[in-house]
């Protein structure tokens, strides 16, 4: 199908006294980064030269956002992994066997995460009970799988899900504080700015609500529908907005100001007639600097007031990175994990997951699980977490691998569950994990 790079845009002011008119003189019709072949792709082990330093470690207290922070980042925290005490807890439904939907957010003391069946759970991992439980759907929406992404922020939990509702809940009770339903599935994060939300539907559609009332305020409209898409994404940092629609443009907003500041593709032309499905990674911003990547481009390390391509790397990942104050850590889509000198460009060091070192053990099951064996191409990986010195991922198999993030590494590969579908995340210590079926697996 021809690739259409022209786009739509326009902001729509829903408020109730005035309209403004948007001045979108910056903005610059889709630029189509095209660099590499699909051919050849990253699939190298590069030993590391010298161990890398990282920033020390902090305990983290609450991931209020799906990708932890409002900007994507999630910082080094403190996690020992010492695997001393592991716990299943069987809280959720699931309508089918690939359950993929949903988010996990936490927040004093509490993780908050939903089910396919659209319930909405607050667990107290402390005193190990559930606070509260929610489903706003009536029975006519029983036999459709619900992907409701979430956010937390102070007293309020908010979430938006793929069948248009968006509403807000009171954490200390669980009572719908407000809802709206827009009737076309929203597909991206939630994220938030100066107490506004932010979210794009399946139509590639930008929107914007007041966090105290619902109140819609923007919209901001591209073209879509030309391929298939799993979810979007969105970050922000400071004034910018930068996010994702479903043909593979990544624009940045100034969101004070109103203005496009620029608009790139990053689908490479191989792709657009492959019929292929298109999944990007978390949308990671770094102050000056934007880090994304797709399952049908490359990586791409992108100055956020320009949109300057600054470098990029040949490889495919829809995973989420990890960047701190000198390096970027990123799972590729065919099981590598790679350490980025981030300003640079340069590899550091790879590692190639699918093949265990005969000198790491592969550890059983806390559990008892099936036996079952999946085809080494059937198997996808989830990740990364930075904990203590050490990068966590999952695969959709059930095996946990802790790799030294310093050195690249594997140090372990332990069977957790027999089917995970997320990223791991850390709270307080702790390693939180939902697999297949919505239980909730904390390991200490």
């Amino acid at each position: 199908m021809k690739f259409f790079l022209i786009l739509l845009l326009f902001f729509v002011l829903a408020c109730s006294s005035n309209k403004e008119v948007v001045d979108l003189d910056l903005f610059r019709k889709g630029e189509k980064i095209n660099v590499n072949n699909i051919d050849n792709i990253f699939n190298k082990e590069i030993e590391a030269k010298n161990t890398l330093q990282l920033s020390i470690p902090q305990i983290n207290k609450s991931s209020d956002y799906e990708f932890c922070r409002s900007n994507n980042l999630c910082p080094h925290f403190v996690y020992e992994g010492l695997f001393t005490d592991v716990n299943e807890k069987s809280i959720g439904s699931y309508i089918n066997k690939n359950n993929k939907n949903g988010s996990i957010v936490a927040s004093n003391n509490s993780i908050f995460f939903s089910d396919e069946k659209g319930n909405i759970y607050n667990y107290d991992y402390v005193n190990n009970k559930i606070i509260w439980e929610i489903k706003i759907y009536d029975s006519t929406y029983n036999s459709i799988p619900k992907n409701i992404s979430l956010l937390v922020n102070n007293n309020y939990l908010f979430a938006s899900d793929n069948l248009g509702y968006i509403y807000s809940i009171d954490v200390k009770n669980g009572k719908v504080v407000w809802q709206s339903n827009y009737g076309v599935s929203f597909s991206s994060n939630l994220n938030l700015y100066k107490d506004i939300l932010y979210v794009t539907n399946q139509n590639g559609r930008l929107y914007s609500f007041n966090s105290v009332d619902g109140q819609k305020l923007i919209s901001f409209e591209t073209l879509s529908g030309i391929i298939n898409a799993k979810k979007d994404n969105i970050s922000i940092f400071n004034n910018v907005l930068v996010f994702s629609n479903d043909v593979g443009n990544v624009t940045a907003l100034d969101l004070d100001k109103k203005k496009v500041l620029w608009s790139k593709n990053i689908i490479l032309q191989n792709y657009l007639n492959a019929n292929k499905v298109f999944s990007i990674s978390n949308i990671l911003i770094d102050n000056s600097n934007v880090y994304v990547s797709s399952n049908l481009g490359d990586l791409y390390c992108v100055q956020i007031d320009t949109g300057i391509v600054k470098w990029s790397y040949h490889f495919l990942s829809s995973q989420n990175h990890i960047v701190n104050e000198t390096y970027l850590f990123v799972l590729t889509d065919n099981g590598y994990v790679v350490a980025f000198d981030k300003n640079k460009g340069n590899i550091l060091w790879s590692t190639n997951i699918n093949k265990t070192p005969s000198n790491i053990e592969v550890s059983k099951s806390f559990f008892s699980i099936s036996d079952d064996k999946k085809d080494i191409n059937e198997i996808n990986f989830y990740g990364l977490i930075l904990g203590s010195n050490n990068l966590y991922l999952t695969s959709s198999d059930g095996f946990l691998y802790k790799i030294s993030a310093t050195e690249g590494k594997l140090i372990l590969k332990k069977k957790i569950n027999d089917q995970l579908t997320r990223a791991p995340i850390i709270i307080d210590n702790k390693l939180i994990i939902i697999n297949n079926s919505a239980s909730l697996i904390l390991i200490n």
